[in-house]
């Protein structure tokens, strides 16, 4: 070996030895430490973890928001935020819409207003074409499949049956491609509310990324995502910006 070579391999050697950037022996097996994601520096998840939502919620680890820029304006921005030590962690963002009409003011909102209930709503039910995989009761759509719009026995309850109107009728819907997959959002129904006829029923997450009648629609892969991640209990918060966002205040979760 030449003075070079020498000097090279000594200075190779100690740079492994300070920096531990030798190979592992062929037979380790010590996992990669996994790491809990950041807390968000910014955005809903940020407002959340200060306790700066107007609406409260529930000390559920699992809250998404979709929030509006203004009345009358029907496009949201939906984000996802988890529990993480410190704060909540962003998941995912994506777009999608209200009612045809916009956000109703916080309150209720009455039956074909065309309005998009605001609040803080549980999520403990879903249907579909298929379940993707999610821990909440999940109903796989056939032709006799319904949503119970009349009030009585099935008044905002998934059930089978011929149904009449204004029942809605799922499977139509979901060859239609909007309910592909929907979460329903408990807004006039338990737990979070006793039902009342009059008010906006069929409230739900949803696939076909249009306006509604008064759910909140987004792409298909991204109410997938919410499915496979959610259980009984977690939140969904809704509303105008300006009326979900607090400028300062007492944590609400």
């Amino acid at each position: 070996m030449t003075p070079a070579k020498h000097r090279a391999a000594a200075l190779a050697l100690a740079f492994a030895a300070v920096t531990g950037c030798s190979a592992p022996a062929p037979d380790s097996t010590a996992p990669a430490a996994s790491l809990a994601p950041a807390p968000a520096a910014e955005g809903p998840c940020r407002l959340l973890a200060e306790g700066r939502v107007a609406f409260e919620a529930g000390g559920a680890d699992r809250v998404t928001f979709a929030i509006g820029d203004a009345y009358g304006k029907t496009a949201v921005k939906l984000t996802a935020c988890l529990r993480v030590p410190g704060g909540y962690a962003e998941e995912w963002e994506a777009a999608g819409f209200t009612g045809s009409e916009g956000f109703g003011k916080p309150g209720t909102v009455r039956v074909n207003s065309l309005l998009t209930p605001s609040g803080s709503y549980t999520v403990t039910e879903a249907f579909g074409r298929e379940d993707p995989g999610t821990a909440l009761e999940y109903h796989e759509l056939s032709p006799s499949s319904r949503w119970g719009a009349r009030p009585g026995n099935h008044y905002q309850q998934y059930f089978e049956g011929a149904g009449a109107w204004p029942d809605e009728n799922l499977w139509e819907l979901m060859e239609d491609g909007l309910y592909e997959q929907a979460a329903v959002i408990n807004y006039n129904r338990p737990p979070d509310m006793d039902p009342q006829p009059g008010l906006s029923h069929a409230i739900f997450l949803h696939a076909g990324m249009e306006e509604s009648w008064g759910c909140v629609s987004t792409d298909l892969a991204t109410v997938t995502a919410f499915l496979r991640t959610a259980v009984p209990g977690d939140r969904i918060i809704m509303g105008v910006a300006d009326a979900v966002f607090a400028a300062s205040g007492t944590a609400r979760g």
